[in-house]
């Protein structure tokens, strides 16, 4: 689940876990979220650009 100001959080079944989106030391806010046909996460920010979440590490997105 992707939030407004608090990162991306993940549910096992038994326990969530908060994943936040940091662009260097400052948390950025969600605005938007794709999932593709892998299964990654797409991540629109509102100041810092894109990134893909694999479920474990954010990577950003450079074109």
């Amino acid at each position: 689940m992707a939030t407004y100001g608090a990162g991306v959080w993940r549910h096992d079944g038994e326990k969530a876990t908060r994943y936040p989106v940091k662009d260097g030391e400052k948390e950025t806010t969600l605005f938007a979220v794709y999932k593709d046909n892998r299964g990654d996460l797409w991540l629109g920010t509102h100041e810092a650009g894109a990134y893909k979440f694999n479920g474990k590490a954010f990577e950003k997105w450079h074109p």
